[in-house]
């Protein structure tokens, strides 16, 4: 980050930046997608169908923030289709960056208008919470931290703006070790606002008060978060936004140098 820039807080995204999901949310996502297409369309999974493809495909493009209705979208995709085999059903990630040319409303509405109601938004969303926050074996057991620190040892105001839900902020929590972080702190979907919304970044400097945080992301609806926003940096986090002005492999990296410009330019 450039010399000049000095930063006043650090404003977290959860997943991809506090918690490494690799394990919980696109398998999440690739075990509704299997079983909804049997449970819920009397298709045939005769392969896993989510695949990496798809979640970059998905993951750079800024209105797909929320994990459940990808899994709701490619099922009604897959749907449409008029196939049995999943195989034949499902588009592959070129296909599905061609259909996402046509997005121009929010996920549900475009999701029925383009492919129709033939699969259950409410029964595929629940079948995910299931797989991801059921007691005992839920996928969320598979999340581990990415910075070590607790939030008060950062040496800046820390804030949260999450796609996840109330419920799953309480076990990202747990995974953190961050079970004392303020609840006005973090704007999650429960309270209706959602990335790629700048919003969220607007009540947090407020309750902060602040005007130039680092918002450190690793998708699209974070970056473009950001930049409606307008102030402050974005700071990405992993391998999906290399056009990132400031990109870094990992979190401890990103925090580092945010921290370093704050401490140089008091």
């Amino acid at each position: 980050m450039e010399r000049e820039f000095k930063a006043d807080a650090l404003i977290f995204d959860i997943d991809g930046v506090l918690l490494d999901v690799t394990g919980s949310f696109p398998e999440v996502i690739r075990q509704a997608v299997s079983t909804g297409w049997e449970r819920f369309c009397g298709g045939a999974s005769d392969v896993p169908g989510y695949n990496a493809g798809h979640e970059r495909v998905l993951k750079r493009h800024g209105a797909f923030n929320d994990d459940y209705d990808i899994a709701w979208t490619l099922l009604s995709m897959a749907a449409a289709s008029g196939e049995k085999l999943l195989s034949r059903a499902l588009p592959s990630p070129k296909r599905l960056l061609s259909e996402l040319e046509s997005y121009r409303a929010p996920v549900p509405q475009w999701v029925t208008a383009r492919y129709g109601s033939l699969v259950p938004r409410p029964e595929v969303r629940a079948l995910c919470a299931e797989l991801y926050g059921g007691k005992g074996c839920g996928l969320h057991l598979l999340e581990r931290p990415m910075i070590q620190k607790h939030w008060r040892e950062l040496g800046l105001p820390v804030a949260i703006y999450s796609g996840r839900n109330g419920l799953e902020w309480e076990l990202a929590k747990d995974s953190l070790g961050w079970n004392d972080f303020p609840d006005e702190l973090i704007i999650h979907s429960d309270s209706g606002i959602t990335k790629p919304s700048p919003e969220g970044l607007e009540i947090l400097c407020r309750r902060l008060g602040v005007s130039s945080p680092v918002f450190f992301g690793d998708t699209a609806s974070d970056m473009q978060a950001q930049a409606a926003f307008g102030k402050g940096r974005f700071a990405a986090v992993g391998p999906l936004l290399p056009e990132a002005e400031f990109r870094y492999d990992t979190t401890e990296e990103a925090v580092k140098a945010a921290i370093a410009i704050a401490t140089v330019n008091p």
